[in-house]
């Protein structure tokens, strides 16, 4: 009888439960599906746990729970663990699920918001009279800023146009800011009352 026994496959093997998470990672990079599911029996409840504690719809949870793991075989070629445990990589997945899933919860709750506001308040948007109009008077006031002289036409600029203070206006212009201050009151009713001779109004 030959002294060499017949090689037994089993011989030197680890099992799954008993090899660690690096070792399982490399076992999914060449597709074996059966390591996904040692990490899963491994990790799964740390990681229940986890999203748990920071949602509290069930569907929510378990959906994400398994959401983490298909992730995990998703992106089993681009894995870098830093130790020897995927646990914090399956940690860091499910914060940035959960996250997803609050954004998601949020914009749909602001969609219901939206549509009961627009079934209580009717559509205030200008029509497109409104539109023609307020056009309108906007060409008319750039008409009588045009023509207004000189520091009238640089207090306009600066004080309605560019919103700058009455001191801003005043260096600017050369003048006091009292003077400004003086201007634009002139300025401002002027203006009204040539936008309601405009309108028609008294």
């Amino acid at each position: 009888m030959s002294d060499t026994a017949e090689a037994d496959p089993t011989r030197g093997e680890v099992s799954r439960s008993e090899r660690s998470d690096r070792d399982l990672l490399l076992d999914l990079v060449d597709g074996r599906r059966g390591a996904i599911g040692t990490l899963y029996d491994r990790h799964s409840r740390v990681v229940y746990a986890y999203i748990a504690a920071r949602l509290d719809a069930r569907e929510d949870i378990e959906e994400i729970s398994q959401d983490v793991f298909v992730t995990l075989w998703r992106k089993r070629a681009t894995i870098v663990v830093a130790g020897e445990s995927v646990l914090p990589w399956l940690l860091v997945t499910s914060r940035n699920l959960i996250a997803n899933r609050r954004r998601a919860i949020q914009a749909a709750q602001k969609r219901r918001s939206g549509d009961a506001l627009d079934e209580t308040h009717p559509d205030s948007r200008p029509g497109p009279d409104e539109i023609a109009e307020r056009n309108q008077l906007l060409a008319y006031v750039e008409t009588v800023a045009a023509a207004l002289p000189e520091p009238d036409r640089t207090v306009f600029e600066l004080c309605i146009r560019g919103d700058h203070s009455y001191d801003e206006a005043a260096a600017q212009a050369g003048i006091t800011p009292a003077a400004v201050r003086n201007r634009l009151s002139r300025l401002r009713t002027r203006l009204r009352n040539e936008l309601h001779t405009l309108r028609g109004k008294p």
